[in-house]
């Protein structure tokens, strides 16, 4: 049987295999130890107050304003010609029958 990936080992996804296959055994003995070592060696430090808001001004500069795409309107004229065309031919045809059976009629 192949050995699963690490992400599968990890999340539980590949049951009890590790149990039974040395490499992974040793892979994931390997993973807890360098964990637990980053674990150790940071766990002081953090990031400055301020940092969050910094990063987020310098991505999003103050006054900055996306404008919007002019493509959705260019679309949408490109529409309403297409169905004011269709319109156009489409409609005579209807209205000059219907005017003739209105003239029977009326």
């Amino acid at each position: 049987m192949p050995c699963p990936t690490l992400e599968d080992l990890l999340s539980g996804k590949s049951g009890n295999h590790a149990v039974h296959c040395r490499d992974c055994k040793a892979l994931l003995d390997a993973y807890a130890e360098v964990d637990s070592v980053f674990e150790s060696a940071f766990s002081g430090i953090s990031s400055p107050a301020g940092l969050s808001a910094a990063v987020y001004a310098g991505i999003f500069p103050i006054g900055f304003k996306l404008r919007p795409s002019p493509v959705p309107e260019f679309l949408d004229l490109i529409g309403w010609t297409a169905v004011l065309a269709i319109a156009a031919i489409v409609l005579p045809r209807f209205i000059l029958p219907l005017s003739s059976i209105w003239a029977v009629f009326g």
